[in-house]
């Protein structure tokens, strides 16, 4: 018997300065995924719901909206949000220059599908989809499928009251294409 020890093969190890000679491809990946981050980011920002410059007054659980027609201002927008069994929708009420008031769901019928991507601006409503200015359905035009129109919502009317169901406005948004 030998007294040698075996000694092993040893494989030629990886040096520490072997990854300086694939700095470019590093260079690459890294600037590859600076672009996808800033590309993702920017879908973000521009999806993003514009705020209103009308603040949105919250309602209590199952209240209804009750309003003095005498403190409503010719042509100026009131927002409102109602909740009810676990569900809530945004009111918006408005005086025209005849005196007439316009109750409606704070939303078209596409911004609903958006959740919430409608906005008010300069004391009008705006789509959050195409950004142009929706108007009060009457009787006499109703909003056609694409149309940016706000839904009227039932209401009461008496000489100095306003009175809107929560029911009836949960009722209107349930209505909405989801």
């Amino acid at each position: 018997m030998s007294n040698h020890r075996i000694r092993p093969k040893h494989s030629k190890a990886p040096r520490r300065g072997d990854w300086c000679a694939f700095w470019p491809v590093w260079a690459l990946c890294g600037g590859l995924m600076l672009l996808s981050v800033i590309a993702l980011a920017s879908v973000y920002i521009a999806d993003r719901p514009q705020k209103s410059d009308i603040p949105v007054v919250a309602m209590g659980k199952d209240q209804d909206l009750h309003l003095d027609m005498t403190k409503l201002n010719l042509r100026q927008l009131h927002l409102f949000e109602v909740r009810a069994a676990g569900q809530k929708a945004r009111v918006v009420v408005q005086r025209t220059d005849d005196n007439t008031v316009h109750v409606g769901l704070a939303s078209c019928s596409i911004c609903y599908r958006s959740h919430n991507r409608h906005y008010a601006k300069n004391g009008q409503m705006m789509c959050g989809e195409c950004n142009s200015q929706m108007n009060f359905e009457t009787k006499d035009r109703k909003a056609g499928t694409n149309s940016c129109a706000l839904v009227e919502v039932p209401h009461t009317k008496t000489d100095r009251d306003l009175t809107v169901l929560t029911r009836d406005v949960l009722a209107m948004a349930a209505k909405q294409p989801q």
